[in-house]
């Protein structure tokens, strides 16, 4: 009798957490069905798959059939919903295809998550928390294939779109195992350890917070790296849990934003604007958790110094080196966060804030000096007719080819190629004079002819991409300032365009028509 209640109440456990978990399941995907982006159920953020991840390696197999009942009501009222005389046939194949990938993905990354982590606490340490990304971005490439091809059997979407399709399925759920599989991982073991804070801290913490978010996803400043400073505050004093936390709050508050068109993430379209956040989301999450087991390594390697230090002179050695290595760890890591927050993601060259921070270090320091300071501005001519005629990947390796040209061409180490925006660019040539700047100007607009890309949409007879170049160059003087600099620049560019592109103009004198 005794074992028939203990089963009874076992088996109603069960029920009840499966019942909950498949609720939960369908409000989250309730939510990111908002951020819908492509045809069918793909969502630019898929917050049931972070859900599912950490409930399987929370509760194990036994919540599988509310992953599945979960899944089948989102997609079941979804289409219905969408097409109420969806064939039967095309209803079971996209209910089919989708559980079984919404089943899949969290069985496999728990499968490499076991087969290749050394402790069950992944993130306490770098080499985890490589598994565990290794482990969240392979296991939604299965069940992006899975759901994605279901869909196409079901012909509720053309095989021609399955390539982006799969693409936004698998970085959807990427990003929700990374931003958001880490707050329901570590919560559990957060609020039973004793975290030392300050009132004064946290609200401090909460006001920058607070003052940078509007900034940033409000009032559309760029100073979106003014969070990372905040997210290593939180990483440094509080750990793992409370850095991923704030990556989620910031994640949930930059696409709620970015859907509504404000933000600094709101390009030309949603897409665009989803994918550009994506990416920012994605470099936050990863920044958060190498940072977070870096500094948990380094914490662990001080506690095992000081025990070390009742013991032989060679232990004490040891645990140095391994302190080292962590410290070494984190300034790479803090270098590599530099280097984002300075580098143009499409060219891989310099962007427009590090243009500006060069340009005025440069103006102040030949200013005092009383040397010449040279500026190149210069873009791609008809780039519009080109992204119009062959596409705008094909415009982002055009961009790309002459960027790393350019880059390679600049041969002194103070020079700089930067990307001031768009198709145009900017080349900072510290202590030249007027005459250099030209030669310089005078090789990039030659080796971009050399690079024959064509360019069928153009009204030059070349029939290739061609550049026009605007240059300035001076000695600075306390009564300028850099942007007025910047400006003769960019009126000498318009010269350019005004008198036929593919040529140069310098500030003050004639335009160079034709140059070899």
């Amino acid at each position: 009798m005794d074992s028939l209640r203990l089963l009874h109440s076992r088996w109603l456990r069960w029920f009840g957490l499966n019942i909950c978990l498949a609720i939960a399941y369908a409000w989250t995907a309730e939510i990111s069905l908002v951020f819908t982006t492509l045809p069918g159920t793909v969502a630019s953020v898929w917050l049931p798959s972070g859900l599912t991840l950490g409930l399987i390696l929370l509760f194990g197999n036994k919540i599988l059939p509310s992953i599945a009942l979960g899944s089948l009501w989102v997609i079941s009222f979804d289409l219905i919903e969408r097409d109420p005389n969806i064939s039967i046939q095309a209803f079971f194949w996209v209910n089919f295809g989708c559980i079984a990938g919404n089943l899949v993905q969290p069985l496999l990354a728990r499968f490499i998550l076991k087969k290749y982590s050394q402790s069950r606490h992944f993130f306490n340490q770098v080499r985890g928390v490589l598994t565990y990304i290794t482990a969240a971005t392979l296991s939604p490439m299965a069940s992006a294939f899975i759901g994605v091809t279901s869909i196409v059997f079901a012909e509720r979407m053309e095989w021609g779109q399955y390539g982006l399709n799969w693409f936004t399925w698998w970085l959807a759920s990427t990003l929700a195992h990374l931003i958001f599989t880490p707050v329901i991982l570590l919560g559990k073991d957060f609020f039973s350890r004793k975290i030392p804070y300050h009132v004064i801290e946290m609200l401090l913490i909460l006001a920058v917070f607070i003052s940078v978010s509007w900034s940033i996803f409000i009032q559309s400043y760029p100073v979106a790296y003014l969070l990372l400073l905040i997210l290593n505050w939180t990483v440094f004093r509080y750990g793992a849990f409370v850095s991923s936390l704030l990556v989620s709050i910031v994640s949930i508050l930059a696409i709620y934003t970015t859907a509504h068109g404000l933000g600094v993430f709101v390009l030309e379209s949603q897409n665009q604007s989803l994918l550009f956040l994506q990416s920012f989301m994605g470099v936050f999450a990863l920044s958060s958790l190498l940072l977070s087991a870096v500094v948990e390594e380094r914490s662990r390697a001080q506690t095992s110094l000081k025990k070390a230090l009742d013991n032989s002179t060679k232990l004490i050695l040891e645990r140095t080196k391994e302190l080292r290595r962590s410290e070494a760890l984190l300034r790479q890591t803090n270098q590599e966060l530099q280097k984002l927050v300075h580098l143009d993601g499409l060219t891989q060259i310099a962007n427009r804030r590090c243009f500006n921070q060069r340009l005025t270090a440069e103006w102040h320091r030949l200013y005092r000096e009383q040397k010449p300071l040279a500026l190149i501005l210069f873009d791609v001519d008809y780039f519009k007719r080109y992204n119009d005629f062959y596409g705008h990947q094909q415009g982002d390796e055009c961009l790309i080819q002459i960027a790393q040209a350019v880059k390679h061409l600049l041969k002194r180490p103070a020079d700089l190629v930067a990307r001031y925006g768009g198709e145009e660019f900017v080349v900072v040539l510290p202590n030249t004079t007027q005459e250099g700047a030209t030669i310089v100007a005078k090789r990039i607009r030659r080796t971009v002819l050399e690079l024959q890309i064509a360019h069928n949409a153009t009204e030059i007879n070349e029939a290739i991409v061609t550049v026009s170049l605007g240059v300035v160059s001076g000695i600075p003087q306390g009564q300028e300032k850099p942007l007025t600099f910047v400006k003769k620049a960019d009126q000498a560019l318009y010269l350019a365009k005004q008198q036929g592109r593919n040529r140069i103009v310098v500030a003050g004198e004639s335009e160079f028509p034709h140059l070899p």
